[in-house]
Protein backbone atom coordinates (compact mmCIF):
# COMPACT_ATOMS: atom_id res chain seq x y z
CA UNK A 1 0.00 0.00 0.00
CA UNK A 2 2.76 2.40 0.93
CA UNK A 3 4.62 1.64 -2.32
CA UNK A 4 1.52 2.47 -4.38
CA UNK A 5 1.13 5.89 -2.70
CA UNK A 6 4.79 6.65 -3.22
CA UNK A 7 4.58 5.68 -6.91
CA UNK A 8 1.50 7.84 -7.52
CA UNK A 9 3.18 10.78 -5.75
CA UNK A 10 6.32 10.33 -7.84
CA UNK A 11 4.23 10.07 -11.03
CA UNK A 12 2.41 13.32 -10.14
CA UNK A 13 5.68 15.13 -9.40
CA UNK A 14 7.20 13.82 -12.63
CA UNK A 15 4.17 15.04 -14.62
CA UNK A 16 4.44 18.46 -12.94
CA UNK A 17 8.13 18.70 -13.82
CA UNK A 18 7.45 17.87 -17.47
CA UNK A 19 4.40 20.16 -17.76
CA UNK A 20 6.33 23.18 -16.55
CA UNK A 21 5.77 25.90 -13.98
CA UNK A 22 2.50 27.26 -15.49
CA UNK A 23 0.62 23.96 -15.43
CA UNK A 24 -1.77 23.21 -12.62
CA UNK A 25 -2.37 19.62 -11.57
CA UNK A 26 -5.35 18.66 -9.46
CA UNK A 27 -5.41 15.20 -7.89
CA UNK A 28 -7.70 12.76 -9.64
CA UNK A 29 -8.80 15.14 -12.40
CA UNK A 30 -7.78 15.10 -16.03
CA UNK A 31 -9.72 18.27 -16.93
CA UNK A 32 -8.37 21.48 -18.41
CA UNK A 33 -8.16 24.35 -15.95
CA UNK A 34 -8.22 28.01 -16.92
CA UNK A 35 -4.76 29.58 -16.65
CA UNK A 36 -6.19 32.85 -15.33
CA UNK A 37 -9.03 31.89 -12.95
CA UNK A 38 -8.41 28.12 -12.35
CA UNK A 39 -11.99 27.30 -13.36
CA UNK A 40 -12.56 23.99 -15.12
CA UNK A 41 -15.88 24.94 -16.81
CA UNK A 42 -15.78 24.59 -20.60
CA UNK A 43 -12.09 25.46 -20.86
CA UNK A 44 -10.53 25.14 -24.25
CA UNK A 45 -7.12 25.69 -25.76
CA UNK A 46 -6.67 29.04 -27.49
CA UNK A 47 -3.78 30.67 -29.33
CA UNK A 48 -3.22 34.19 -28.11
CA UNK A 49 -0.79 36.78 -29.46
CA UNK A 50 1.28 38.36 -26.68
CA UNK A 51 3.95 41.06 -26.51
CA UNK A 52 7.44 39.75 -26.03
CA UNK A 53 10.30 42.20 -25.70
CA UNK A 54 13.36 40.94 -27.57
CA UNK A 55 17.01 41.89 -27.22
CA UNK A 56 19.00 42.40 -30.38
CA UNK A 57 22.71 43.03 -30.44
CA UNK A 58 25.12 44.34 -33.01
CA UNK A 59 28.86 44.84 -32.99
CA UNK A 60 30.41 48.16 -34.01
CA UNK A 61 34.05 48.39 -35.02
CA UNK A 62 36.18 51.52 -34.97
CA UNK A 63 39.78 52.51 -34.43
CA UNK A 64 41.56 54.80 -32.04
CA UNK A 65 44.75 56.61 -32.99
CA UNK A 66 47.65 56.13 -30.61
CA UNK A 67 51.07 57.81 -30.89
CA UNK A 68 54.31 56.00 -30.06
CA UNK A 69 57.99 56.81 -30.34
CA UNK A 70 60.49 54.62 -32.17
CA UNK A 71 64.00 55.33 -30.87
CA UNK A 72 66.95 56.02 -33.14
CA UNK A 73 70.07 53.84 -33.20
CA UNK A 74 71.75 53.18 -29.87
CA UNK A 75 75.26 51.94 -29.09
CA UNK A 76 76.75 49.75 -26.34
CA UNK A 77 78.44 51.55 -23.45
CA UNK A 78 79.64 49.18 -20.71
CA UNK A 79 79.54 45.45 -20.03
CA UNK A 80 78.61 44.43 -16.50
CA UNK A 81 79.01 41.16 -14.62
CA UNK A 82 77.73 40.29 -11.15
CA UNK A 83 77.87 37.02 -9.19
CA UNK A 84 74.46 35.94 -7.84
CA UNK A 85 73.08 32.93 -5.97
CA UNK A 86 76.09 32.61 -3.67
CA UNK A 87 75.91 30.51 -0.53
CA UNK A 88 75.68 32.90 2.40
CA UNK A 89 76.49 30.35 5.07
CA UNK A 90 72.93 30.48 6.43
CA UNK A 91 71.86 26.93 7.35
CA UNK A 92 68.18 27.69 6.57
CA UNK A 93 68.84 29.04 3.05
CA UNK A 94 68.83 26.56 0.14
CA UNK A 95 72.20 25.50 -1.25
CA UNK A 96 73.01 26.74 -4.72
CA UNK A 97 75.92 27.23 -7.08
CA UNK A 98 77.11 30.79 -7.78
CA UNK A 99 76.05 32.13 -11.18
CA UNK A 100 77.31 35.04 -13.25
CA UNK A 101 74.69 37.57 -14.37
CA UNK A 102 75.92 39.55 -17.38
CA UNK A 103 74.37 42.51 -19.19
CA UNK A 104 75.33 45.41 -21.40
CA UNK A 105 74.38 48.99 -20.72
CA UNK A 106 73.38 50.87 -23.87
CA UNK A 107 73.43 54.56 -24.72
CA UNK A 108 70.20 55.72 -26.30
CA UNK A 109 70.34 57.45 -29.65
CA UNK A 110 69.73 61.17 -29.80
CA UNK A 111 66.86 61.04 -32.27
CA UNK A 112 63.50 59.32 -32.23
CA UNK A 113 60.58 59.28 -34.63
CA UNK A 114 56.91 59.63 -33.68
CA UNK A 115 54.52 57.23 -35.41
CA UNK A 116 50.77 56.81 -35.09
CA UNK A 117 49.13 53.41 -34.96
CA UNK A 118 45.45 52.63 -35.28
CA UNK A 119 44.18 50.47 -32.43
CA UNK A 120 41.09 48.38 -33.27
CA UNK A 121 38.19 48.97 -30.87
CA UNK A 122 35.08 46.80 -30.48
CA UNK A 123 31.75 47.96 -29.06
CA UNK A 124 28.68 45.74 -28.61
CA UNK A 125 25.32 47.50 -28.61
CA UNK A 126 22.23 45.79 -27.19
CA UNK A 127 18.75 47.19 -27.74
CA UNK A 128 15.36 46.02 -26.52
CA UNK A 129 12.73 45.99 -29.28
CA UNK A 130 9.06 45.03 -29.21
CA UNK A 131 8.12 41.65 -30.57
CA UNK A 132 5.19 39.28 -30.62
CA UNK A 133 4.70 35.55 -30.16
CA UNK A 134 1.80 33.12 -30.10
CA UNK A 135 1.14 31.17 -26.90
CA UNK A 136 -1.24 28.28 -26.36
CA UNK A 137 -3.29 28.65 -23.18
CA UNK A 138 -6.20 26.91 -21.50
CA UNK A 139 -8.88 29.58 -20.98
CA UNK A 140 -12.54 29.52 -20.01
CA UNK A 141 -15.05 31.49 -22.17
CA UNK A 142 -15.24 34.32 -19.58
CA UNK A 143 -11.45 34.80 -19.57
CA UNK A 144 -11.34 34.56 -23.38
CA UNK A 145 -13.81 37.47 -23.57
CA UNK A 146 -11.71 39.51 -21.09
CA UNK A 147 -8.48 39.05 -23.04
CA UNK A 148 -7.66 42.40 -24.59
CA UNK A 149 -6.73 42.42 -28.24
CA UNK A 150 -3.24 43.69 -28.90
CA UNK A 151 -2.87 46.77 -31.03
CA UNK A 152 -0.16 46.07 -33.55
CA UNK A 153 1.40 49.04 -35.35
CA UNK A 154 0.93 48.99 -39.13
CA UNK A 155 3.85 47.41 -40.94
CA UNK A 156 4.88 45.22 -38.00
CA UNK A 157 5.67 41.62 -38.84
CA UNK A 158 3.94 39.10 -36.62
CA UNK A 159 4.56 35.37 -36.69
CA UNK A 160 1.91 33.24 -38.41
CA UNK A 161 -0.67 31.69 -36.10
CA UNK A 162 0.06 28.06 -35.24
CA UNK A 163 -2.13 25.46 -36.93
CA UNK A 164 -3.20 23.07 -34.18
CA UNK A 165 -6.24 20.84 -34.31
CA UNK A 166 -8.94 21.88 -31.83
CA UNK A 167 -7.25 25.19 -30.91
CA UNK A 168 -9.10 28.49 -31.38
CA UNK A 169 -7.06 31.53 -32.45
CA UNK A 170 -7.78 34.86 -30.72
CA UNK A 171 -7.25 37.60 -33.30
CA UNK A 172 -5.18 40.74 -32.97
CA UNK A 173 -6.19 44.23 -34.03
CA UNK A 174 -3.94 46.11 -36.48
CA UNK A 175 -3.57 49.82 -35.86
CA UNK A 176 -4.26 52.16 -38.81
CA UNK A 177 -2.22 54.98 -37.33
CA UNK A 178 1.28 55.60 -38.60
CA UNK A 179 3.92 54.47 -36.10
CA UNK A 180 5.85 57.31 -34.41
Amino acid sequence: MQNTNRRSLLATLFAAAIAGPTARIFAGEGLLHCRLCSSCKDCSKVCRLVNEERKITTTCWAYKCEDFCAPGPSCPDQDHCEVVCQNTGDSKAPCSQPKHLRWTQWIAGDCGTVYTKKKLMKKTVTKKVPGFKWVVEDLCPACQARCAQLEIPAGTEIPPAPHMKGVRVLTAQTSTQNPP
